[in-house]
């Protein structure tokens, strides 16, 4: 097996044992020469696997000292490795109060700044949307695509690629809203309401829609945890 892909066990296991709280922030990670034993690897695929680790927040490592478990927020949550090893749930809160903060500005400027191929994307995105109410998952990712194009019209590539980076988490808290019964219905008319002022140029009224819907989006999740902590 190649060196990268023994190192990247490592690390999945440790991603998915500190997700877990299985070690938790501040736990001592085993030594070198522990995990060297413990998976049958010499010393440079435990470093590599040590590094990606830390890279990704989740420990840090010093030199002359064991590597620890990193604070919580330090971690890289929006991870590829790490959102396949845990399910996101407990950061959708979290991830709300980033949309909030960084999608009303972004319709605010696709309002100011689309042009007409901006606007053709959009409309045909949110046509996407519209066409796959009925199937929870391709729905997810049809409203990711409305936003995505949203974020491109703002014509700010690095506001894009922020948004472009929320994405994976992002589909996961649209397929659990989507189980509110009208969440989706509720999500369309809002998209209609952003499109139809970014169309007429109005940035106040985009980033106001977005707010609303937003908040909807909020509600929704809100409603989840409560039937969840009913089922417990």
């Amino acid at each position: 097996m190649a060196r990268r892909r023994l190192s990247h066990k490592i690390v999945i296991d440790y991603l998915r044992s500190i997700g877990s709280g299985g070690l938790p922030e501040g736990a001592a990670m085993p030594t070198e020469s522990m995990l060297c034993e413990e998976y049958q690897v010499g010393r440079s695929v435990v470093r590599e696997a040590l590094q990606a680790l830390d890279a990704k927040g989740f420990i840090i490592v010093r030199q002359g000292s064991v590597a620890a478990v990193a604070p919580r927020q330090h971690w890289n949550v929006l991870d590829s490795d790490f959102l396949n090893t845990h399910s996101g749930e407990e950061f959708f809160a979290e991830l709300q109060t980033a949309r909030e903060v960084l999608e009303p500005q972004i319709a605010y400027l696709a309002a100011a700044n689309a042009r007409d191929s901006d606007l053709r994307l959009l409309e045909e995105a949110h046509l996407g949307v519209t066409s796959q109410k009925a199937n929870p998952h391709q729905h997810a990712q049809a409203d990711i695509g409305f936003h995505r194009s949203l974020a491109l019209a703002a014509g700010n590539s690095v506001l894009s690629s922020f948004h472009d980076s929320l994405t994976s988490l992002g589909k996961r808290t649209r397929l659990a809203s989507a189980a509110v019964p009208g969440a989706i219905d509720r999500a369309h008319a809002w998209h209609q309401e952003i499109l139809d002022a970014v169309r007429a140029g109005d940035s106040d009224c985009a980033a106001a829609a977005m707010r609303l819907h937003l908040r909807q989006v909020r509600g929704e999740l809100l409603e989840l945890d409560a039937l969840r902590q009913l089922d417990h």
